[in-house]
C-alpha cells in the first residue's frame, strides 16, 4: 500500500478505498491484493466494511494488517456499508470497488489523472469479465455491465456501477451519500440526483477492473427478478427514464424484448467478439430478460 504524500499536499491518505462486504470469503483475497499493490504515488487507505458470517473478517484481519476493518453484527445494505466508510476517513476522494472485483494495477492513479482533467463529481471505469469460461456468468455479465465493458466508448453518463467509481468526497457529503434505506439501486438513485443537477459523471473504459460474475442458472436468474425490483423501485423514487413503465404494469411484457434487442444493437456497435458469442446465447439472455422483467412487474404491482 503506498505511504508516499500527494503531489496536492494533502496531510493523510489522498484516497479512502472502501469495499462493502457480505459473505465474501470466496472473492475478497483477490480483490484486496489488487488492491494493496496498486503501483502509485497517490497516498491511499483501505476500508473495509464488513457484516458477514463467513470467514470474511478473518481473513481481512490474519492477511490483509494494513487494510482497515469495520466488522458490523447485522446484514447491512451495500449502501449504508459505504456510507460508513465515507464517514470513516478524511480523504477529498473515495473509491468504490465491490468485493467480487479485481483493480487493475493502476487503478488509482488513473482515476485521479481524469480527475485532475476535468471537474467531474465521479469517474468510473470498465468492468471486464472475470468469469469467461462460464455461460451463465456471460448472461449476467451483460445483462449488467455490457455497457461499461472495457470495449465500450469513453463518454459522460447519468449513473456507473459503484464497482468501480472515484467520487469527490465533497460531492458525496453536498448529496446527502447513499440511501440507506434500499437494499439496492441507491447507486442509480445517487447518481442520477447528481447527474440531474449538472454535475457530471466520467465514464473511462481504460480505468478497468474485473468482475467475478454470479454464475450457475439458480443464482443468475435469481438475482435478475432481485435487478428488476429494484429498477423499478429506483424509476420510483428516483423519477428516473423509464418510470411511467412503473405506473404502466401492462406494458413490462414486452421488457425482454426491448431488452435483448438493446443488447444486440449495443453489442454489435462496440464488442465484436461478444456479439458474436451473443447470438449463440441469446436465447438464456432473453430467459434472463424474462426474470428481470418478472421482477419489476412484482416491484411495479406491489407499490403500484
Amino acid at each position: 500500500m503506498s505511504s508516499i504524500e500527494s503531489t496536492d499536499n494533502q496531510t493523510g491518505p489522498f484516497v479512502s478505498v472502501i469495499v462493502p462486504c457480505y459473505n465474501s470469503e470466496r472473492t475478497i483475497r483477490h480483490c484486496l491484493t489488487s488492491l494493496v499493490n496498486q503501483k502509485t504515488s497517490i497516498s491511499y487507505d483501505i476500508i473495509v466494511i464488513d457484516s458477514s458470517n463467513d470467514l470474511t473478517p478473518q481473513i481481512v484481519e490474519q492477511e490483509f494488517p494494513k487494510v482497515r476493518l469495520i466488522h458490523l453484527e447485522t446484514k447491512t445494505y451495500a449502501g449504508a456499508a459505504r456510507n460508513i466508510g465515507v464517514r470513516a476517513g478524511q480523504s477529498p476522494y473515495c473509491l468504490m470497488v465491490d468485493s467480487d472485483c479485481e483493480a487493475g494495477a493502476d487503478l488509482i492513479e488513473q482515476l485521479m489523472a481524469r480527475h485532475r482533467e476535468g471537474c467531474y463529481a465521479a469517474v468510473g471505469g470498465s468492468l471486464a469479465n472475470g468469469t469467461p469460461a462460464s455461460i451463465s456468468g456471460l448472461v449476467s455479465y451483460l445483462a449488467e455491465f455490457k455497457e461499461f465493458m472495457p470495449t465500450a466508448p469513453e463518454r459522460l453518463v447519468p449513473s456507473v456501477p459503484t464497482a468501480n467509481v472515484m467520487y469527490r468526497r465533497e460531492t458525496l457529503e453536498r448529496f446527502d451519500l447513499f440511501d440507506e434505506g434500499v437494499s439496492m439501486a441507491e447507486d442509480l438513485l445517487l447518481n442520477w440526483k447528481m447527474h440531474n443537477s449538472g454535475e457530471r459523471i466520467l465514464f473511462d473504459p481504460a480505468c478497468a477492473v474485473t468482475h467475478l460474475n454470479r454464475t450457475g442458472w439458480r443464482e443468475v436468474l435469481s438475482y435478475q427478478v432481485k435487478l428488476g425490483r429494484s429498477s423499478a423501485m429506483a424509476r420510483r423514487l428516483g423519477a428516473l427514464p423509464g418510470a411511467f413503465l412503473a405506473r404502466h404494469p401492462g406494458l413490462i411484457v414486452l421488457m425482454p424484448f426491448a431488452r435483448t434487442l438493446r443488447a444486440v444493437r449495443w453489442l454489435a456497435r462496440c464488442d465484436l467478439k461478444n456479439f458474436l458469442l451473443f447470438l449463440v446465447i441469446w436465447p438464456l439472455y432473453l430467459v434472463a430478460m424474462f426474470f428481470w422483467s418478472f421482477g419489476f412487474f412484482s416491484e411495479a404491482m406491489r407499490k403500484g
